[in-house]
């Protein structure tokens, strides 16, 4: 059906085609491309991303619920709204965001509804805020080109997870968060519900790991690089704390190149000006303004 809709969009010769898509806004992506799998990103030479409006098809995959857990849902509005990206699941999570803030922005408008309630005197408010400051949000691309150095022979490159890695790290933390509440049911048995944690602990456990695996772009020894999964896995998995800590400290830094978002406004009732964490649910983010 997606393939139809997206024929139909480009019929030239259709009477209607003034009434379709067409480009909205132009982005330039934090990572400027780099980090992008082959044949995942056809670069303009401009480096200018042309955006799109979501289509009816597009908004109708939001009502998925399926597939807005899965990630599939937002993998496809973002290849049907950025013509440019072929492999949404293999885009750096640093450009992730932008894309879908850049999309939401082509689609509705500038400024988008919100709400939140004062702290101080709990006053519900509603305002509207400009999702064009997000985008002017610089994203620390440069620590990703710093190498973790550990002694002459040996060094680790670090590079931003893909959004394969992080959609399937966040669903795995959903469903042990999901075995916690059922485990804490006081009617299980004690011991039937150690299992269960010792379980959780162990899993928990390979999805730190593993994050950490999917970070590193390759391992050097000498002048030798290693690329290869399989190698870097039982690395991480075998090397000496020290070792892994380093690289673990350094992969933390890097989380913190996307900037937070933050909202800051004053209170109509009391006056009390505050900040608050911008709320980015993919699902919310795209059905606040219909």
């Amino acid at each position: 059906m997606n393939e139809t809709v997206e024929k139909n969009t480009a019929s030239a010769d259709n009477p209607l085609s003034k009434y379709m898509r067409n480009p909205q806004i132009y982005i330039n992506l934090p990572s400027g491309g780099k980090y992008w799998a082959p044949e995942s990103l056809e670069m303009p030479i401009n480096e200018e991303l042309p955006v799109l409006s979501m289509s009816s098809y597009d908004e109708l995959l939001l009502k998925t619920p399926d597939a807005l857990m899965n990630g599939q849902s937002v993998v496809d509005i973002i290849q049907s709204c950025i013509k440019s990206i072929k492999n949404a699941w293999d885009m750096p999570v640093t450009d992730l965001d932008y894309c879908l803030i850049a999309i939401r922005i082509a689609t509705y408008g500038e400024m988008m509804g919100y709400s939140s309630t004062c702290p101080k005197c709990s006053e519900f408010n509603e305002y509207e805020i400009d999702l064009k400051e997000f985008l002017n949000l610089p994203v620390n691309m440069e620590v990703f080109e710093q190498i973790v150095k550990y002694d002459d022979q040996l060094t680790v490159k670090i590079k931003p997870r893909t959004y394969r890695d992080a959609n399937k790290a966040n669903m795995e933390v959903f469903e042990q968060q999901r075995i916690v509440s059922l485990v804490n049911d006081e009617s299980i048995d004690a011991e039937v519900k150690q299992e269960k944690f010792n379980e959780i602990f162990a899993k928990i456990t390979r999805l730190s790991l593993a994050t950490v695996v999917g970070s590193i772009e390759y391992i050097q020894v000498g002048e030798t690089k290693y690329t290869q999964p399989a190698f870097i896995e039982d690395f991480v998995a075998n090397t000496d704390v020290k070792v892994f800590r380093k690289v673990k400290d350094h992969h933390e830094i890097t989380n913190k190149a996307i900037p937070d978002k933050t909202i800051k406004t004053t209170c109509p009732d009391c006056g009390h000006p505050y900040e608050m964490p911008f709320s980015f649910d993919h699902a919310n983010f795209f059905e606040l303004a219909s």
